[in-house]
This record gives structure tokens, C-alpha cells and sequence, in this order.
């Protein structure tokens, strides 16, 4: 059964609204996600305890709080825990996490971002065009960055809203259609 969008951003919004608006409180939440959701889609075990309904809440509820102390996660997240629970929404944290990473991104001004290079390049290279996709954009990049040589030269770089394409081999393509 797939959730509301409105559900799914009202718990992403609950999430944000708990969390302090620190930047590592921020991502270990959206581990957090990451971790429920994974094991709710791998793990039979863990997703047969999350619903079966003979087996209390409380008892559900000091597993997540369990995590979310390993995670070291403050205590103001418990009820959005508890009320995860209460509305069945673990199966769809996978989409509370794709929301909830948009809001911090947009929050602390920073995106992931994939850098395809179409080769090596000197760190000193690299960070000179990070810093101009920063200065086009305006926004700051968590950047992840790997290499296809069928660009040819240049670089692809792709986020969550856009694609930016300034590889020799777009150009090549745009001179052969004419």
C-alpha cells in the first residue's frame, strides 16, 4: 500500500521540525531512514515486527529508540517514532527520506551532487571546478565524483534538479545534428 504524498511530507516536515538544525543531527536522521527502510525492504525478520499487530507498540517503539540512541539522535525525535508506528508509515520511509533530504538540502544550502569527469584529474583541477559549479549555482555540493571516458573532456554533473552538461562529447552531438 503506497502513502499520500501529504502523509509522507507531513512526516518528513515532523522529522525536520524535531530535529536540531544542526548539520550532523540532520544527516544521522536521514541515516536513520535509510536504515529502516532498508531493513524493512531486506530483512523478513524486522519488517514480520513492524507489522505484526500482537506485538505491542511500546515494544516496537523501544527498538526504534534503540537505534536512534545508537545513531546518537536526540530524545525529541520519540514522538515522530512513536507516531511512524502509529500510522504504518515504515514501509514508506524510503519517500519520507527522498522529502525529508530535499528539506535539509534546502535548509543548509547543500545538494549532493555527481561529478562525472572524463578523466583523472589533479586535486587542484578538480577542486577549481567545483568551485565554479559553486559560484554558477550558488549553492553548495556534497560532491560524489567519478569518471567515464566517453565524455571525451569536460564534465556531466547531475542533482537532484538539474543536469549540467559541459562534456566535449555533448558538443560533438550538437555539431552532428546540425
Amino acid at each position: 500500500m503506497k502513502a499520500r504524498p501529504e502523509i509522507i511530507r507531513k512526516v518528513a516536515k515532523l522529522l525536520l521540525e524535531k530535529t536540531q538544525k544542526e548539520r550532523q543531527e540532520l544527516i544521522k536522521v536521514s541515516q536513520l531512514l535509510e536504515l529502516l527502510y532498508r531493513l524493512y525492504k531486506s530483512e523478513k525478520d524486522f519488517r514480520g515486527f513492524v507489522l505484526n499487530p500482537t506485538i505491542p507498540k511500546e515494544k516496537k517503539l523501544a527498538f526504534l529508540k534503540g537505534l536512534r540512541e545508537r545513531f546518537g539522535i536526540g530524545q525529541s525525535l520519540d514522538e515522530v517514532l512513536e507516531y511512524i508506528l502509529d500510522i504504518n508509515a515504515i514501509p514508506s520511509l524510503g519517500e519520507v527520506k527522498r522529502v525529508y533530504d530535499h528539506e535539509v538540502e534546502k535548509l543548509l544550502r547543500l545538494s549532493k551532487a555527481l561529478l562525472v569527469l572524463a578523466r583523472r584529474v589533479e586535486d587542484q583541477e578538480l577542486e577549481r571546478i567545483k568551485k565554479v559549479i559553486r559560484d554558477y549555482t550558488g549553492r553548495d555540493y556534497e560532491f560524489e565524483v567519478v569518471e567515464d571516458p566517453e565524455l571525451i573532456g569536460g564534465f556531466l554533473l547531475k542533482t537532484s534538479s538539474f543536469v549540467l552538461d559541459a562534456s566535449v562529447r555533448r558538443g560533438l552531438e550538437g555539431i552532428l545534428r546540425g
